[in-house]
């Protein structure tokens, strides 16, 4: 019996223990499956608030990169998101729909456009393309409308673009057809209802070679007008026809609020036929607050101007002899690119109609090639001009902004002076050398050349901040010595210096003197000469470049920066879109 009591008692307490430890387990099991299955949904989540995020940043870069229409759905790893976008105001409104499994996160955004202009590569070179001598390199990507000629051969290179590189087939076009006289000057507002939303011009084609970019005189009324697409159309009956047989953008960003000759880069897919006629339409949004003007003229063109809705209807405008003035420009030289190294950073691709002696380290796209470690890809077809980053226009504008500050005669400052000064336009030339210092409060145009040698420095004065300060000449350029051109101090802050100097081309380039020429000390500075040759010399660093032709010796460099994608100013033309608000929100 006792036996028996002592059985049962330890039955019952290998029961409780059982029970117990059951409880346990299950007390413990459950908030580890809670929290595998909270962890998984987090994270679930998180991708859906990762690929809206992802895609505001597509949404941004569209913009900057002259896109206009909503972005397509974005799928990242099995997640999506969708945008909306709609015109506020002044800025763009963006409603973003991220979707993983059963878990949604909203974003909202807003972009607005800066005060400035946009280099999105480290170098854009026009025509005249890029000689490359020495040990000369370029940190960035590179997109010229003109051939790149390196210091290499077979096998080797000691010339080289650490990202990609693109040259445009059909560069150094002409003037085909144009309408450009000044006799009758008068202007064609558009934009600013359904009724007037896109402008047409018609013209007579008498070649076959294929149009490569389309000039337009064209202003805006601020700096909100959206980008425009600019498509060459067949002609039905009259009036613009449906079929788009050519096409590029309009960059609002090249646009001021003074009338200048526009480029348009035209990617032509569909030969034109010699004799027939066509028509320009610039297809735009509608907006009364935010719209273009172009420049017409009257009984001086054989064409007709239209206005209406491209694909819908079209009507004559009041004076129905007024056309539009503009450029068609054809033909060009075939794109090539000999003896220097692409993506030495480890990615880069070439793309040219001509590739000899490259090193590559992406994607070999061209047409023809000999002695490239990698064969020719013949699947793309050759690459279209670019427009540049700065416009006649945007240097107009800075010219009549440096005004408003008064003009001076020509300034030496040497010695150790210091001298602070903008806006102010300088009716001579302007000189610092020495240990000279000037200090850069607002846009500066100098009629005549600008000289920075010896130990003579140019910075953005730190009053103001991140902005960037702008020298303009029409003569030439030249930095010599060890002393250079910076910013504020501030992140973000530069000097664009510019020239409309097309030295060495004309006849009052004395001696074959370039445009701009850099061979001592750089610092924070961006160059442009859109008509002119840029020569860098020495060890001389600058941050980005755009010009008509560029030549690099010893082991001068591009080292381009992240935030030249938008370069904001105290006043002047529009520039690149920034983020004005960016918010996760509640479910519409």
């Amino acid at each position: 019996m006792k036996t028996s009591s002592k059985g049962a008692a330890l039955l019952i307490v290998v029961l409780f223990f059982v029970i117990i430890s059951g409880t346990l387990l299950i007390g413990v099991a459950n908030p580890v499956t809670n929290q595998i299955r909270n962890t998984s949904e987090f994270l679930k989540s998180k991708q859906s608030y990762a690929v809206a995020d992802a895609q505001a940043e597509n949404t941004l870069y569209r913009l900057n990169t002259g896109k206009t229409d909503t972005p397509t759905t974005l799928t990242i790893l099995g997640a999506t998101a969708s945008a909306n976008m709609t015109d506020v105001g002044e800025v763009k409104e963006i409603e973003i729909d991220g979707i993983y499994d059963k878990f949604k996160r909203f974003l909202k955004t807003t972009f607005r456009q800066d005060s400035g202009v946009a280099f999105n590569y480290g170098l854009q070179a026009g025509t005249g393309g890029i000689e490359m001598n020495g040990s000369s390199y370029i940190v960035g990507n590179v997109y010229s409308n003109g051939s790149i000629v390196g210091n290499g051969g077979p096998g080797w290179y000691t010339t080289y673009v650490t990202g990609g590189v693109i040259v445009a087939n059909i560069s150094d076009p002409t003037a085909h057809v144009e309408n450009t006289t000044s006799a009758g000057d008068n202007s064609l507002l558009f934009g600013t209802t359904n009724a007037n939303q896109d402008i047409a011009e018609s013209f007579v084609y008498s070649t076959s070679t294929p149009v490569t970019e389309i000039e337009l005189y064209v202003k805006k009324l601020n700096g909100s007008t959206p980008n425009a697409t600019v498509k060459i159309v067949n002609n039905a009956a009259g009036v613009p026809g449906s079929t788009v047989l050519a096409s590029g953008a309009l960059n609002s960003s090249l646009v001021t609020t003074q009338f200048a000759y526009v480029p348009v880069a035209i990617n032509t897919t569909t030969p034109l036929v010699s004799g027939n006629t066509y028509w320009i339409v610039v297809d735009n949004s509608s907006n009364n607050a935010n719209y273009y003007t172009v420049g017409s003229n009257d009984s001086t063109f054989s064409g007709a101007t239209k206005m209406g809705r491209f694909g819908t209807s079209w009507t004559d405008w009041a004076t129905t002899t007024a056309d539009m003035k503009f450029r068609v420009y054809v033909g060009g030289n075939v794109g090539s690119v000999d003896g220097i190294g692409v993506g030495t950073s480890g990615t880069g691709d070439l793309w040219a109609n001509t590739v000899v002696d490259a090193t590559v380290t992406g994607a070999l796209y061209c047409q023809s090639g000999s002695g490239n470690n990698k064969a020719c890809d013949v699947s793309r077809a050759d690459a279209p001009q670019t427009n540049m980053p700065i416009s006649q226009g945007n240097i107009d504008a800075w010219k009549e902004d440096a005004a408003t500050g008064g003009a001076t005669s020509s300034i030496k400052i040497d010695g150790s002076k210091v001298k602070t000064m903008g806006p102010i336009k300088i009716n001579g030339n302007l000189e610092v050398e020495g240990s000279g210092r000037l200090n850069i409060t607002g846009p500066i145009h100098v009629t005549g050349f600008i000289k920075v040698q010896g130990d003579g420095k140019i910075y953005v004065d730190s009053s103001m901040g991140s902005a960037s300060g702008v020298l303009v000449a029409d003569g030439t350029v030249a930095l010599e010595g060890s002393g250079g051109i910076y910013g504020s101090g501030t992140a973000g802050s530069y000097v664009i210096v510019a020239t409309t100097s097309t030295c060495p081309w004309t006849p009052n380039c004395s001696g074959g003197s370039t445009a701009l020429k850099i061979s001592g000390a750089a610092g924070s500075v961006v160059l442009s000469a859109p008509d002119g040759m840029v020569e860098l010399e020495g060890s001389v660093g600058i941050k980005a470049l755009a010009a008509k032709k560029l030549k690099m010796s010893g082991t001068s460099h591009i080292i381009y920066e992240a935030g030249l994608a938008s370069l904001d100013f105290t006043s002047g033309p529009s520039g690149a879109w920034s983020i004005d608000a960016w918010n996760e929100v509640e479910e519409n």
